[in-house]
């Protein structure tokens, strides 16, 4: 059984969870709008680069946000140097007693392909992008989308079972 929770943290982190699962689900859907027509609109120029690197960068990011709410309700520690991929890796910890796993082993390593881009792209700020790479992370983010929500499904179950068994709200 979880620890005591604290009062109307749990209430909170389903909001969350659904407010991740929105954006997931408008970012996706734009990029999707992006893919069918300003790309070929314009073609796979360096600027279509720019607005396919975008969403993919802020897919993530969103992912990765609600990562850092749940760890720290949760309170796992993570490590100062790769905290990023620490934070991902560990969600896909079932930890009994504690929390369900929020990402599903089949997904991780498509996740830490989206982690990685980010990174690249906040750290290198690169203005030319090899489509052949963009191409890769767009068919590893239509593979991920449907795993991500399903996951996110299945913790906002567990997070509700909690609450309803607890009384905390």
């Amino acid at each position: 059984m979880p620890p005591a929770m604290p009062e109307r943290g749990l209430d909170e982190l389903i909001a969350e969870l659904a407010q991740a699962r929105g954006r997931l689900q408008a970012i996706y859907a734009k990029l999707g709008h992006a893919r069918e027509t300003t790309l070929p609109r314009i073609g796979r120029t360096d600027d279509a680069a720019l607005v396919v690197a975008g969403y993919l960068e802020t897919y993530y990011t969103v992912l990765e946000t609600f990562f850092v709410r749940v760890s720290g309700y949760f309170e796992n520690n993570l490590p100062p140097g790769r905290w990023h991929t620490a934070l991902l890796e560990n969600m896909t910890l079932d930890i009994e007693g504690l929390r369900a796993r929020v990402v599903g082993e089949r997904n991780l390593v498509r996740l830490r392909e989206l982690l990685r881009f980010r990174h690249f792209r906040r750290y290198y700020v690169e203005m030319e992008y090899d489509w052949a790479r963009i191409d890769f992370l767009l068919t590893t983010l239509d593979d991920a989308h449907p795993v991500v929500l399903g996951d996110l499904e299945a913790f906002d179950a567990f997070l509700r079972d909690v609450r309803d068994r607890t009384g905390n709200g």
